[in-house]
C-alpha cells in the first residue's frame, strides 16, 4: 500500500514538473531582450510593458490558438508584444483600462492581395479586447457579442503597427471597447468596436470571491507579480 501511495506521487511530481517545464523555460529566459520595433519610444515614455502573465500564455502548453499555435509559430509574427500600463489599477473597476499590441507580421500570413488577412487583424484586436474586458470587469470571463472593423488603410506584412485599446464603459454585464490601428508613420489604418458579455455562470459567486480575495495582501502582491 505503501509503495503504492509513493508510486502515485512520484508520479505526480513527474507529471507537474513535465508539465511546468515551458513555464519554466520562459522564466529562465531574458525578460530584458532588446525590443527594436517603431513604437518603442512610445512604449517607454509613456511606462508600458509586457506583463509576465503574458508571457506565461505565449508558453503555455495549452493550445489557445492565439497564444500558443500563432505566436509561438515563428513563421506566423517577426514580432508580437501586448502591453499594459506598469501603474494600471489592476483591482479598480474603473473604466480606464487600457491596453496596446505592437506587431509586425510575416510574409506566412498574407492574404490574396498579398497583404496581411484581414481576419488575423480581427483576432489580434478580439483577444486584446477580451483581456480588457476581463481586467474591467473584476476578472470575471466574458465573450464577444459583436465586434466590427474598418480598415482605412491596408495592413502590410514586414511593417510595425500599434493596436490601441480602451474600455469605453461598462453597463451591467456588457462592457464597450474601442481600438485603432496605427502604422509606424501614425496613420489610422482602421477602427474597431466590440461588445462583450460577462458570463452569466457563476458570474455574481466569482465576483464576491474575487473582491474577497481583494482585501488581502497576498493577492494584491500576487498579481503584481503575475504583471510586472
Amino acid at each position: 500500500m505503501k509503495k503504492s501511495i509513493a508510486f502515485c506521487a512520484a508520479w505526480a511530481c513527474g507529471y507537474m514538473i513535465n508539465a511546468s517545464q515551458p513555464y519554466l523555460k520562459m522564466l529562465q529566459a531574458s525578460n530584458q531582450e532588446e525590443e527594436s520595433h517603431s513604437f518603442q519610444e512610445f512604449i517607454q515614455n509613456e511606462n508600458y510593458s509586457q506583463p509576465k502573465i503574458i508571457d506565461f500564455l505565449h508558453s503555455s502548453p495549452e493550445r489557445h490558438f492565439l497564444h500558443n499555435m500563432i505566436v509561438q509559430n515563428e513563421k506566423a509574427f517577426n514580432f508580437f508584444k501586448v502591453y499594459l500600463p506598469r501603474d494600471v489599477d489592476i483591482i479598480s473597476s474603473e473604466n480606464n483600462h487600457h491596453l496596446h499590441v505592437v506587431f509586425n507580421a510575416a510574409d506566412e500570413v498574407r492574404g490574396n492581395n498579398n497583404d496581411v488577412n484581414s481576419g488575423l487583424l480581427a483576432t489580434l484586436i478580439d483577444n486584446a479586447f477580451g483581456q480588457l474586458s476581463f481586467l474591467a470587469t473584476g476578472f470575471i470571463p466574458s465573450v464577444t457579442a459583436n465586434l466590427q472593423l474598418n480598415l482605412n488603410n491596408t495592413i502590410h506584412t514586414n511593417k510595425d503597427y500599434l493596436i490601441s485599446c480602451e474600455v469605453e464603459k461598462v453597463q451591467g454585464r456588457k462592457v464597450f471597447l474601442k481600438a485603432i490601428v496605427y502604422d509606424n508613420d501614425k496613420n489610422i489604418c482602421g477602427e474597431a468596436t466590440a461588445l462583450f458579455i460577462t458570463v452569466n455562470w457563476g458570474g455574481k459567486q466569482w465576483k464576491q470571491a474575487i473582491e474577497t480575495l481583494q482585501n488581502t495582501r497576498f493577492f494584491n502582491e500576487g498579481i503584481q507579480r503575475l504583471l510586472y
